[in-house]
C-alpha cells in the first residue's frame, strides 16, 4: 500500500509539473502574440511625394502638365488622402499663390504608389515658377511623420525618407 501511495504521490507531482509547464507555455505564447499585435497596431503609414515631373508646352515657356507620384513609404496601410499642388510667385513662405490643383489619392498599401497627371496648360504658368506639392495636406491620415509630405520644384527639395523602424515608433 505504501508503494502505491508513493507512486500516486509522484504521479500527482509529475502532473502538477506538466500543468505548470503548459501554463507557462501558454503565457509565453500570449505575451508574444500581444507584443506582435501591439507593434503592428503602432506601425503607421508615411505618405510622401516621391516624384514630380513637368511637361512644357511647345514654346517651352509654360507648363502644360504636371505629374505627381504619392508613395506610402512604410509597411502600414494608409487611408485615402489628397494631394495638393500650389504654384506660387516665388519660394518665400508668404509668396502669393498663383494657382492650386489637387485630387484624391486612393488608399495605399505599404510600399504602394499612385501617379496622377494634371493638365494646367490653360493657366499659362511659366516654367521656373515655384511649385509646392503636398501629400495629405489636411492631415487626415495619421502618419509616422507629417514633416516629409512635401516636394518642391524651382528650387528642388523634398522631405526626409523614414526607415521602417521609424515607421513603427
Amino acid at each position: 500500500m505504501k508503494l502505491f501511495a508513493a507512486k500516486f504521490q509522484m504521479r500527482r507531482k509529475h502532473e502538477k509539473k506538466n500543468r505548470m509547464t503548459k501554463n507557462f507555455c501558454k503565457s509565453v505564447l500570449i505575451f508574444v502574440f500581444l507584443t506582435a499585435f501591439v507593434s503592428a497596431a503602432q506601425a503607421k503609414p508615411d505618405l510622401m511625394v516621391s516624384r514630380v515631373e513637368i511637361t512644357k508646352d511647345r514654346s517651352g515657356l509654360f507648363i502644360q502638365k504636371i505629374a505627381v507620384t504619392v508613395t506610402n513609404d512604410c509597411e502600414a496601410n494608409a487611408a485615402a488622402s489628397y494631394v495638393l499642388i500650389t504654384f506660387k510667385q516665388n519660394d518665400q513662405r508668404d509668396a502669393k499663390a498663383i494657382y492650386y490643383v489637387g485630387n484624391t489619392v486612393k488608399a495605399l498599401k505599404g510600399g504602394e504608389s499612385q501617379r496622377q497627371t494634371f493638365d494646367v496648360s490653360s493657366e499659362k504658368i511659366s516654367v521656373g515658377r515655384y511649385i509646392y506639392v503636398e501629400a495629405d495636406p489636411y492631415k487626415k491620415v495619421s502618419e509616422a511623420s507629417e514633416d516629409n509630405n512635401w516636394r518642391t520644384l524651382f528650387p528642388d527639395g523634398a522631405g526626409t525618407i523614414l526607415s521602417q523602424a521609424q515607421c513603427a515608433s
